[in-house]
């Protein structure tokens, strides 16, 4: 879709993150990416327009505050 919005998603827990992503892809409103550290979150992050961040506080490579 178009007009929808990009939703990245960072959990380390594959099951949660994998959860989420399932989720928001039953909504073509919402279009998800999804990673495992805040790393790989800030090279998607620079390398795109996100909508929306949803990330967990305590990551194995950074504090997700």
């Amino acid at each position: 879709m178009p007009n929808a919005r990009k939703v990245l998603i960072v959990d380390d827990d594959a099951e949660l993150r994998d959860t989420l992503f399932e989720q928001l892809a039953l909504h073509d409103e919402f279009e998800a990416e999804a990673v495992e550290n805040a790393t790989k979150a800030i090279n998607a992050a620079k390398a795109g327009q996100i909508d929306l961040v949803i990330m967990d506080v305590g990551l194995p490579d950074m504090d997700g505050r």
